[in-house]
């Protein structure tokens, strides 16, 4: 059957009219819409972004056609675009050192003097103390001790039956009227010494006969001036020094030309010649 082309036109219109061919929208027709439209705003973003980089990468590559860097000297030579640029950092930054501060050059006399750092003046203090001068005469300790209460075993005070006892033979005696002068020896005593015994107050003196020292380094070759110094409240005796050491007894050094050449412990109370 042959139909015109308006019949046709018209039937095509009916047929597109019909309801029924309908499509309804889906309920998230409006969020899915606006999804896709953002990602593809989001896309296109990204594509200029890229074209953007890559336009700088090629500006900066054609731009900089050579970079030198010469480490004999520290100078940097720098071409771009057909010129060159000459770079030297300072003098002071070479390798492996700090930078060192530019000192001013001194413009006049006054500037000079400034300049130099004044001497500093040597104090007595800041010796050591191995070259500081010490008051404290040299200590001599040759010979036994004679201590300030005796000799050894012996006493100041003790009679001749309490020397015996302590393992000291008394001999040679020199008697008088209320003393007698012995020679002691044995262990009880260091080395022999002369003692003087009173009748009334016992040993009263005791004098080593060979080089002795007292426990303040004072012995044989002492000077007086070590002496006084070892015991400030010593006066002078004939031929020589008395010092106290305790309220009852006494040190006395014979002195000569040399020095101590003698030194005896007797009581301060007694009744025999000292």
């Amino acid at each position: 059957m042959n139909i015109s082309e308006d019949e046709l036109e018209q039937r095509l219109r009916a047929l597109f009219a019909d309801e029924r061919l309908d499509l309804p929208p889906p309920p998230n027709a409006g969020a899915v819409i606006v999804a896709g439209a953002r990602r593809r705003r989001r896309r296109r973003q990204g594509v200029l972004a890229a074209a953007g980089v890559a336009a700088a990468v090629v500006a900066v590559s054609g731009g900089l056609t050579l970079l030198n860097l010469h480490t004999e000297d520290g100078t940097a030579v720098m071409s771009a675009g057909g010129s060159s640029l000459s770079v030297k950092p300072p003098e002071n930054l070479t390798a492996g050192r700090q930078p060192q501060p530019s000192i001013p050059e001194p413009t006049g006399t006054h500037d000079i003097e400034a300049s130099v750092p004044a001497p500093t003046p040597t104090s007595r203090a800041s010796r050591p103390p191995s070259e500081r001068p010490s008051s404290k005469p040299p200590t001599v300790l040759s010979g036994p001790q004679l201590g300030p209460d005796g000799f050894g075993a012996l006493k100041l005070g003790m009679t001749e039956t309490q020397i015996a006892a302590q393992g000291v033979t008394l001999s040679d005696p020199q008697a008088s009227a209320s003393c007698t002068v012995y020679k002691a020896q044995g262990g009880g005593v260091p080395s022999s010494a002369t003692v003087v015994v009173s009748k009334a107050a016992g040993l009263t003196v005791v004098t080593p006969e060979q080089a002795a020292h007292t426990a303040e380094g004072i012995g044989a070759g002492a000077t007086k001036e070590q002496v006084l110094a070892a015991y400030p409240a010593a006066k002078d005796e004939t031929g020589g020094v008395v010092a106290p050491v305790t309220s009852a007894a006494a040190y006395h050094f014979r002195l000569d030309g040399s020095g101590v050449v003698q030194i005896s412990l007797a009581s301060v109370n007694q009744d025999c010649a000292g």
